[in-house]
């Protein structure tokens, strides 16, 4: 019996609003740091835990998360993990403590949980090799399309409203989200039924070794600049908490634009490690440009390119993961490389915070842009090798 075509394309925009949703939470915050950092009149360290509480559990738990499809459908999974995310950041907003805040934070950051690895394997079974780049490339501006309309959402209520009414609206899209993905994904719900698995341990290779190496090392600096850039922005560039929103919002613009292209170049080229090493070369001389050079206008230059190879191309690795691992073992190994990659970055916020009080921040910014380099270098030794 010949098999239904599977929606592609309308699995892939579901996907695609989901993480919008489900990544702007992580772009929600940052730029709302300065204001809660006045509100509770926090040091950078405490600015650094605070992060590090809303990442850290969301990070280690994707593991677990992955193996959860020997249970209940993948995109159940996601849509639980979205509505999770609703109620804990929600519940973030009545916090009057800075200790009530990062618990709430720490519950908020669960529900992060399911989405990468579950999301990533459900597009690696619809679309094909030929086409994977693109289709990672475009489901990564969806996480842009998030990480965008976030920081603009902050600079537009800030002013006027404070720092929770911006989290309460972002919770109320997670809600709509993970119900509109529960319903809609359930009526193509033979697209995903697959043959019960054998619980197994996660796939594991030399060349993963060497990419989640390097992917790691990367993952440090982006986390702790990521999460500072707003407060670099504000305390060493003279900007208003509103404008540097809206900068990092620019950021993430020049990701959405550019990532599409990236990823068509991969294609094109039939290889991924040569624009990876580019790319994070281009990265590191943007955050020596950005911490050095005082000029404004230099400065939305590396903006721009920090947004297009700093959180842009960076994410169109997981195209090289993914090729790398037997279409059978991918949920529960891209769990676990997840958390290993998301759960080593995820205490450089207290680490960066910690170094900035001590360092100051554009110094602190400086050192992390050897970082990108270090991570070309690393990737270089890696072998690209595709499984089917």
């Amino acid at each position: 019996m010949t098999s239904k075509p599977q929606p592609r394309w309308a699995i892939m925009i579901v996907l695609m609003i989901a993480h919008a949703v489900n990544d702007g939470f992580l772009w929600v915050i940052p730029p709302l740091l300065p204001a809660i950092r006045e509100h509770f009149h926090l040091s950078y360290t405490e600015i650094g835990a605070l992060y590090t509480s809303y990442r850290f559990l969301g990070d280690i738990l994707q593991a677990p998360a992955a193996y959860l499809v020997h249970l209940v459908p993948p995109y159940t999974i996601i849509a639980g993990g979205l509505l999770w995310s609703s109620i804990g950041m929600f519940l973030s907003t009545l916090s009057t403590s800075y200790g009530m805040l990062a618990w709430t934070f720490a519950v908020g950051g669960i529900g992060r949980a399911p989405y990468h690895p579950l999301a990533t394997t459900l597009l690696s079974r619809v679309f094909g090799r030929d086409t994977l780049g693109r289709a990672i490339a475009l489901h990564m501006s969806g996480s842009s399309l998030g990480q965008v309309a976030a920081p603009f959402l902050v600079g537009l209520l800030l002013a006027y409203y404070g720092w929770r009414l911006p989290i309460t609206l972002w919770s109320a899209l997670a809600l709509l989200a993970g119900l509109s993905l529960f319903f809609l994904l359930k009526r193509r719900e033979e697209n995903f039924s697959t043959t019960r698995k054998t619980l197994r341990l996660p796939y594991f290779s030399r060349p993963m070794a060497v990419y989640l190496l390097a992917l790691s090392v990367w993952g440090i600096a982006q986390a702790g600049l990521m999460t500072f850039l707003p407060l670099f922005l504000v305390d060493n560039r003279g900007l208003s908490k509103e404008k540097a929103a809206a900068v990092y919002g620019m950021m993430s613009l020049s990701s959405v634009i550019f990532r599409p292209f990236i990823g068509a170049v991969m294609d094109w080229m039939g290889k991924r490690k040569p624009v990876l090493i580019g790319g994070f070369v281009i990265c590191g001389l943007s955050i020596l440009g950005l911490a050095s050079v005082k000029s404004m206008g230099m400065m939305y230059l590396f903006i721009v390119l920090l947004g297009t190879f700093g959180s842009g191309h960076s994410g169109l690795s997981d195209t090289f993961l993914i090729e790398m691992i037997p279409s059978n073992r991918r949920e529960e190994t891209l769990g676990a490389t997840f958390t290993v990659r998301m759960a080593i970055a995820a205490p450089a916020p207290l680490i960066v915070g910690f170094a900035s009080e001590r360092l100051s921040l554009p110094t602190i910014f400086l050192i992390l842009s050897a970082v990108p380099i270090l991570t070309a270098l690393v990737l270089a030794l890696a072998e690209e090798k595709p499984h089917d």
